[in-house]
C-alpha cells in the first residue's frame, strides 16, 4: 500500500482533516520516534490516534525496534533486549481450537514489553533454553494492544527467537536496572518492579465485590537492604503468591503499582496485571 493511498483513505474516513494536516502529523511523529519508522508505519500510528481503521499490511523492518517505538498494529517487527521475566507454559482451550502460550517481559534501554509466545514457539521455555537474564532477539512479531491498552509483542509459528551472544550483552541493561528499591519507592511511583525477601506474611481475607461475587485479598511484608514495604495482592493472585512462597521467600514482582493509603504512606499492590515469580535465594 503507497504513502498516498494510506493518505486518502484516512480523509475519507475522517474528512475533518486534510492531506497538509497529515503531512505536519507525520513530521510530528517522526521526530518522536527518532526516525526509525517508514511513512506508512508513520501514517498507520496517525490513523491509530484519530480512531480509524485502515487496511492493513506488513510492517517490514530490517533493524530491531526499542520498546518505547512500539504501538498496536504493527507486523514483522523485531527487538530484542533481556529477559527479565520468563513465566510458566499455559494451555487454553476454546470453541474452534485449543493450545499453548507463555508470557516473556522483555527490558531495553527504554523500558518493559510484554512479549506472549504461541503454541511451538513455547517449546523453548519447556526445553529450558529461554531463561531470566538471558539477552535475545525477537523476530517478525507482531503487536497489538492487550485489554487495558498497552501495547505487547506476539510471536507466532512464523516469527524467531536468537540468543545474542555473550560479547554484546553489555548493550542491554541488567535486571537489577528494572527494580526499584523498596526504600526508593514513594507516592508517585506508579508501576514498579520490586525484588525482596518475604518478611511476614498477615493473612488472607474474604470480601463482597461490587458484582455481588466473592474477593480475596491478601497483606505480607517485603523487604530488601534498603527498606520494607506492605505488599497487597487481590483476588486470583493470592493463589499464585502462596504457590510462590512454598518454592521461595524472595519474590520478584514485575509491573506492580504503588498506591497511597488513607494515612499518607504507601502500598504495593498486586493485581492481575502484575508478574509473580519465585527466585532462588
Amino acid at each position: 500500500m503507497t504513502t498516498q493511498t494510506l493518505i486518502e483513505e484516512i480523509i475519507a474516513k475522517n474528512p475533518q482533516i486534510d492531506q497538509v494536516q497529515i503531512i505536519e502529523k507525520m513530521e510530528v511523529e517522526r521526530t518522536k520516534t527518532g526516525g526509525l519508522l517508514t511513512d506508512e508505519t508513520l501514517l498507520r500510528l496517525i490513523a491509530a490516534k484519530l480512531g480509524i481503521q485502515v487496511q492493513q499490511t506488513v510492517f517490514q523492518n530490517s533493524s530491531t525496534l526499542s520498546s518505547g517505538k512500539l504501538f498496536s498494529g504493527l507486523y514483522d517487527v523485531s527487538v530484542a533486549g533481556r529477559l527479565v521475566a520468563v513465566l510458566p507454559v499455559k494451555t487454553f482451550q476454546g470453541q474452534d481450537k485449543s493450545g499453548k502460550f507463555a508470557t516473556l517481559i522483555l527490558g531495553d534501554n527504554e523500558g518493559l514489553l510484554r512479549v506472549v509466545l504461541w503454541n511451538e514457539k513455547v517449546e523453548l521455555i519447556e526445553k529450558g533454553e529461554l531463561k531470566s537474564g538471558q539477552t535475545v532477539k525477537l523476530l517478525h512479531g507482531y503487536t497489538k494492544d492487550d485489554r487495558y491498552g498497552k501495547t505487547e509483542l506476539h510471536m507466532s509459528s512464523k516469527s524467531l527467537i536468537e540468543p545474542i551472544p555473550d560479547n554484546k550483552t553489555e548493550d542491554y541493561p541488567t535486571i537489577e536496572k528494572f527494580a526499584t528499591k523498596i526504600g526508593a519507592l514513594n507516592t508517585s511511583s506508579g508501576i514498579v518492579q520490586v525484588v525482596g525477601n518475604i518478611k511476614a506474611v498477615f493473612g488472607k481475607n474474604s470480601f463482597a465485590k461490587s458484582d455481588d461475587t466473592d474477593g480475596v485479598v491478601m497483606r505480607l511484608a517485603l523487604r530488601d537492604d534498603s527498606g520494607e514495604v506492605i505488599v497487597v495482592v487481590w483476588n486470583e493472585k493470592v493463589e499464585e503468591i502462596e504457590r510462590a512462597l512454598r518454592d521461595s521467600a524472595k519474590l520478584q514482582l514485575v509491573n506492580a503499582r504503588v498506591k497511597e493509603t488513607q494515612n499518607g504512606t504507601f502500598e504495593i499492590h498486586v493485581d492481575s496485571n502484575t508478574f509473580i515469580i519465585a527466585q532462588k535465594q
